[in-house]
Order: structure tokens, then sequence, then C-alpha cells
């Protein structure tokens, strides 16, 4: 993402990621602010959308962090939803955007385990996940030596 660094040492270290927007692409619509912690009203709108434990966001857009020209993402996204809708297990499309929407990746929110997850990820040069753990969501490494970061990052 374009957004300048945090000024936390543990969100600097993951840039913009701490500040993401997950707008899912369901009915009914859910946006959750990954800036702010996970209360009763996003459990209660995951579950209405059928997300009922645990869960991953995945994109296959920008490998490696890099701005790619959108025929590129559009086809890695396409590529993406194939794969998973193969999987047979519970997943809905979203949008990962900045605070002010200027940038957003096309990316599924999938119930599978988090290695599975992560080997998907790993195939798309994917820097990390995001992962719900049913308390909170995790920034999770994929190519990276760091820390995964529980969200929402506490200054």
């Amino acid at each position: 993402m374009s957004l300048p660094p945090s000024s936390s040492d543990a969100a600097g270290a993951w840039g913009s990621f701490p500040e993401t927007l997950l707008h899912f692409r369901s009915s009914p619509q859910l946006t959750i602010d990954l800036r702010r912690a996970v209360d009763e009203e996003v459990r209660s709108g995951l579950r209405k959308i059928g997300f009922e434990r645990s869960f991953g966001i995945v994109t296959a857009q920008n490998p490696m962090g890099v701005e790619q020209i959108s025929v590129v993402n559009d086809a890695l996204a396409a590529s993406l939803q194939q794969v998973t809708a193969g999987l047979g297990v519970k997943q809905v499309c979203i949008d990962a955007c900045s605070p002010d929407e200027s940038h957003c990746e096309r990316s599924v929110a999938i119930e599978l385990d988090e290695r599975s997850l992560i080997d998907i990820a790993y195939t798309y040069e994917q820097l990390a996940i995001f992962w719900f753990d049913g308390e909170a969501f995790w920034i999770v490494p994929v190519y990276s030596g760091k820390e995964r970061l529980r969200l929402p990052v506490v200054m």
C-alpha cells in the first residue's frame, strides 16, 4: 500500500497493513476497520455473512508489494478466485483498501487453516495474510522474518 508507515515500531515494520479497511462483498455488506478492536458488532456481522470460526484473507495482486498494471492484477485476482473456488470452503470476495480508499486490492476471505492459506499466499508471492482467530485480526508474514502482529496496533 502507498501510505506512510505508522509511528509504532511494530506497525512501522508492516507499513500501512495495520490501517487496512476490509470491504466484504457479501449480503449483507460488511466493512471492518483493522485500526479498531473487534467488538460484538463485528463478530455479529461476520456470523451474518457465514464466518462462524477463524478464517484468513489473501490477495494475489501486487506480488512482493510491487504495484502491477491493472491487467496483470486482474489476471492474478481471477487466478486466485479460480484456485480458491475449487476448495469447497466458505469464502467471500473482499476489497482490502487504504483508509482513503485510494488503493484497494481484490482479495478473498476464506475458511482455511492458517498453514494452507500461507501456502496459497506463498504461491502468489504475497508478503503477508490477514488472519482472524475469532478474537482479533493478525498480520501473518509469508515471505519475511517479521513477527506476526496483532491488530489493532495500540499506540
